[in-house]
């Protein structure tokens, strides 16, 4: 586990595990500048996904999207639809709340709910992104552990 310093002083241990990062991983004909692998526990799915700071929501690839789909866990109940805006365009889907579980390399694996856009037509890679994901955990990187960086998470 690794500790939080403040002025040289240990002030807590935070992380339950953390996992390494895949800087500039390429995933098909996209590249994903940090990549992170993780799970999608109802489909029982493991992808890389691009870990987005500065992505206003979490957006599923096509693959998940797919496993969803035929496993009938999409419902037209969800209350509420969305359109991002990106650099590949816009696209209109549906928020869904499934668990998701971050991979981990030492440590326990982290699983939570988040809040993820279903989208069809969305043919970019899994999103982990700020809203409905990333704000339900504490997580830091590590640019250069072990000369290849990682990420320490646990839930918030």
């Amino acid at each position: 586990m690794t500790s939080l310093y403040k002025h040289n002083k240990t002030i807590s241990q935070w992380s339950t595990g953390g996992a390494y990062l895949h800087f500039l991983y390429e995933m098909g004909s996209h590249k994903l500048v940090t990549g992170l692998e993780c799970e999608f526990t109802e489909v029982k799915v493991k992808q890389m996904a691009l870990l987005d700071t500065g992505a206003e929501l979490s957006v599923v690839g096509s693959t998940i999207y797919q496993a969803f789909s035929y496993e009938n866990l999409l419902s037209d109940s969800s209350p509420e639809k969305r359109t991002i805006s990106t650099r590949l365009g816009n696209f209109e889907g549906t928020l869904y709340r499934v668990d998701i579980g971050l991979t981990a390399d030492w440590g326990k694996p982290l699983l939570i709910e988040g809040t993820f856009l279903f989208c069809e037509d969305w043919q970019g890679p899994t999103v982990l992104g700020f809203h409905g994901f990333l704000e339900r955990i504490r997580f830091a990187i590590d640019p250069e552990y072990e000369q290849i960086g990682c990420i320490y998470f646990s839930a918030t």
